[in-house]
């Protein structure tokens, strides 16, 4: 899946639709916003040119999604979300205010700022339209369900595949026309159409059937494939007006849209004047958004302007947030986070902040993969006994200055992860053993393991930047009568022979997405080349367990489900697992009001700029103790253990019980399509 889908109350829009790249926020308390304790409101309402009254058209019935649906929709087998007051308040804190100023970089400057075509699939891109589009269902980040944005409702149809969607009669473009479903009808045109120049986007949208617009707020469509993902992609894609883009061509939309965007319905919207190519873009607050006071968004979206700036130096990128450039910077080094930020005065003073958030954003997995479809790996005893030679505390220890905690699952540090696989403990004597086992019982006169006359020597693929890492585990092998030869590639390459399957051993990590999805990484189906499943794993039960996650609508039991293929992935030994990060590094001028949380559970550092608030009288001290060195500020502990302990109280995510999930009925005989229809109560 190409888009990614952020997991918070605002949208879909993956782990992690606005990345900052290294980099952070604010001008740390030079702003103009930021040098007195009162705020200037810098939000807009832009001229309206649709004045349609608020609610629904009074000619659509209830049963057709009108004025009075939901009242008539839970006996139609239509689904919602309601959160509780406690829920709400741990995914944006109530005490959040609107107003001041944000500055974030970025490494390039995005080619364009369309939703749609050529370009788009970039972070930068997906940043900017991220927040002036929005999509027809978010995630609730705490249970990982859906939760309702353009939509207030959704459904399965009986056949498994066909998809309803009740558009919020209440959503507004910027310029005052109501969403309807002729909206998301011209958005799937445009995604289909050749001329966008984006042949990925073409091949999503033709895995579906035409949507069909039953009513002005209701929308059907059906996916060609069963897939329960597939409901959740296409309510992940952003919608665009149909009153603007619905006559244009996919070559008429990709000439006229490269910078200026069509109106959207999201809470930001990019001015003319706000747009420096090739240095800057920024963002405007809505003070007139259509969801500003819907209790999941009513704290959400608190900046009135988001200002991203093109800083392409990671160098240079510290040197000016430490300057006060910036407010946020992402610390993905290990050795950064010890040898920059420790001892830092202004950190000690407490006038820059320095955090390490725990929670359960997704990581991916990492480690020595072996190819299981070559010598000596076809055998798993040799497997297991190179995993069992990887001594990854003592790398961890030496190397990353106990930054990093071991890896015992292939989802760790999320909901998926099984809490009953075993220990990956450092063992040369049981390695001995197993090698033993697999035959090989002599060595030669280089000390090196034979087997049939052969000797135990193995090629890895490494790039420059590995060799540090992996040089340890070469010297673990060495010891243990194993010869490991580098075969040193550059990126671009090692990548390219790994998704061909030419390696024998390499080091690999992936990234971690929300949902997981597991069959393009371990299906049998897919253990030739150029595929994920780069191990050539096969397990026929871990083939009936994502095939039965696919069609499975229960976000429980699809739990229970990768569970249960995470113990058989271990138990393969096809990958040596390495290590993750559950936690999120960051640093950042002390100029704000944050909540409890800190970061959402399953968020990533960008999620500030959308769940903190400006504080004028914090930025005014930080801005003074920048250059004052009296001036002390509450320091604040380094870890924040929230997400952890309220893992504890709150395992599946549930503070309440769990609404019913959608779930389709079983399909009728003799039918191809779904027979089900709305109610026309």
């Amino acid at each position: 899946m190409k888009q990614s889908f952020r997991t918070s109350a605002r949208a879909i829009a993956v782990l992690l639709l606005v990345a900052l790249v290294g980099a952070g926020c604010g001008k740390s308390g030079g702003s103009k916003s930021g040098s007195s304790a009162q705020m200037k409101d810098m939000s807009v309402t832009l001229p309206k040119q649709f004045n349609v009254p608020p609610g629904a058209d009074p000619s659509v019935p209830a049963g057709l999604g009108g004025a009075g649906f939901e009242k008539v929709a839970a006996d139609s087998g239509w689904q919602t979300v309601t959160l509780s007051p406690e829920e709400s308040n741990l995914i944006a804190d109530s005490n959040a205010k609107k107003g001041g100023d944000v500055t974030t970089s970025m490494v390039e400057y995005p080619a364009t700022f369309r939703a749609y075509g050529k370009d788009e699939n970039t972070t930068e891109t997906r940043a900017i339209y991220g927040l002036v589009y929005e999509s027809l269902l978010g995630t609730n980040p705490l249970t990982l369900d859906y939760l309702p944005s353009l939509a207030t409702h959704w459904k399965v149809g009986a056949d498994g595949q066909t998809f309803y969607y009740r558009i919020n009669p209440e959503a507004r473009f910027s310029d005052g026309h109501p969403v309807t479903t002729e909206d998301v009808l011209a958005s799937y045109k445009l995604g289909k159409d050749p001329g966008i120049l984006d042949p990925y986007t073409n091949t999503f949208y033709d895995g579906f059937d035409p949507p069909v617009a039953i009513s002005k707020y209701i929308v059907s469509v059906r996916s060609k494939t069963k897939n329960w993902k597939n409901m959740f992609y296409f309510a992940g894609r952003p919608i665009l007006p149909a009153h603007i883009i619905g006559n244009l061509s996919g070559k008429e939309y990709l000439e006229k849209y490269q910078y200026e965007m069509p109106t959207g319905s999201g809470p930001y919207v990019v001015l003319n004047d706000d747009i420096k190519k090739g240095n800057s873009v920024t963002l405007t607050r809505r003070a007139d958004w259509w969801a500003k006071d819907q209790p999941i968004y009513k704290y959400w979206n608190n900046f009135d302007k988001i200002k991203f700036v093109v800083v392409r130096d990671e160098n240079l990128r510290l040197e000016k947030f430490f300057a006060g450039e910036y407010d946020f910077y992402y610390v993905n080094r290990a050795s950064y986070w010890i040898e920059k930020f420790k001892d830092n005065d202004l950190v000690k003073r407490g006038i820059i902040q320095r955090r390490k958030i725990y929670n359960d954003k997704p990581t991916g997995f990492g480690g020595i993969a072996f190819n299981t479809q070559r010598e000596p790996f076809t055998d798993q005893k040799v497997r297991q006994a190179f995993t069992l030679l990887f001594n990854r505390k003592d790398l961890v220890e030496k190397l990353m200055y106990n930054e990093y905690v071991l890896s015992d699952s292939y989802y760790p540090n999320s909901v998926y992860a099984n809490p009953s696989n075993p220990k990956q403990e450092y063992d040369p004597t049981k390695a001995a053993q197993l090698l033993a086992e697999a035959g090989y019982t002599s060595r030669n006169g280089e000390g090196i393991l034979m087997k049939n006359g052969q000797p135990l020597v193995v090629e890895m693929l490494v790039t420059a930047d590995q060799i540090r890492i992996v040089t340890p585990y070469q010297q673990e092998l060495q010891k243990a009568g194993i010869k490991v030869n580098f075969r040193q590639v550059d990126n671009t390459s090692i990548f390219k022979m790994t998704l061909e399957k030419n390696f024998t051993m390499t080091f690999q990590q992936w990234g971690g997405i929300v949902p997981p999805n597991p069959i393009s990484s371990f299906h049998s189906r897919l253990a030739g080349p150029n595929s994920n499943n780069i191990t050539g794993f096969k397990n026929a039960r871990a083939d009936q367990i994502m095939e039965q996650e696919q069609v499975t609508f229960d976000q429980p039991t699809r739990v229970k489900l990768i569970r249960e293929l995470d113990s058989i992935l271990v138990a393969s030994n096809q990958y040596a697992l390495a290590y993750h990060v559950p936690f999120v590094r960051i640093a950042y001028w002390n100029k704000f009001g944050v909540p409890n949380f800190t970061l959402g559970r399953v968020s990533d550092y960008d999620e500030a700029l959308f769940q903190w608030w400006y504080d004028p009288e914090k930025a005014a001290q930080a801005k003074k103790g920048a250059t004052d060195k009296s001036v002390t500020m509450e320091v604040g502990a380094t870890d924040v253990m929230f997400w952890p302990e309220w893992d504890k109280k709150y395992p599946d995510g549930h503070m309440t019980p769990p609404p019913a999930q959608p779930q389709a009925a079983p399909a009728k005989a003799g039918g191809k399509g779904d027979s089900s229809k709305p109610s026309l109560k």
